[in-house]
């Protein structure tokens, strides 16, 4: 039998990797059924056939698959699943409330991954020669978030590692100016309570 094992990222695709992250949630398996049903995620094997397969391939298997799931990757603005170019939201700054309340929703486990890239990413609509690019308007995840599954994980991390490093700069800006405000706010009122500026 030929498998085919993925070599980097963009060779996983995002369902995969949710299945294996609630593989990784499971206390009811010893080591070796554990590496059979990850070897059945990302090969074309059942798990009945990874009773069949010589150690060293097994071995050499699993070896492949950690080696691409650790890969480091960049981020990328546009992808194609099948015939359909998407994009990454080209201007955040102008990210509309409905967009804002969604990224917050579906940002916390694994499970939603696929609603957040259906956020993120939508088609392309119109694009110049200079890589400017204008994408679908925003309607909701209905549309997409199933389709989304099919990302390649290295589209999926190099975005989420975008968002997050964004996310990070945006907070400690906020958290920045915040202490600014509160700290001229605090004088204004300690100027206040001494008596300066008090009306004659």
């Amino acid at each position: 039998m030929k498998l085919i094992l993925p070599e980097n990222q963009s060779e996983i695709t995002l369902e995969q990797y949710q299945r294996y992250i609630k593989l990784l949630e499971r206390t009811d398996l010893d080591i070796y059924n554990f590496n059979r049903r990850k070897l059945e995620i990302f090969t074309p094997l059942t798990f009945k056939d990874t009773e069949n397969i010589t150690q060293v391939d097994f071995e050499f298997c699993l070896n492949q698959i950690d080696k691409a799931l650790n890969e480091e990757v960049d981020f990328k603005n546009r992808f194609f699943l099948g015939n359909v170019e998407f994009g990454f939201i080209p201007n955040l700054d102008e990210m509309t409330t409905a967009e804002y309340v969604d990224l917050n929703k579906y940002t916390n486990t694994p499970d939603t991954l696929h609603y957040l890239m259906a956020i993120l990413f939508r088609p392309i609509i119109n694009k110049d020669n200079f890589n400017n690019y204008e994408i679908a308007s925003y309607e909701g995840t209905k549309e997409y978030f199933e389709l989304m599954k099919k990302t390649p994980l290295s589209i999926v991390n190099g975005s989420l590692f975008f968002f997050i490093n964004l996310s990070t700069e945006l907070q400690s800006y906020i958290l920045k100016y915040t202490k600014e405000v509160q700290k001229k706010a605090g004088l204004q009122a300690t100027t206040l309570a001494s008596g300066v500026g008090t009306l004659q």
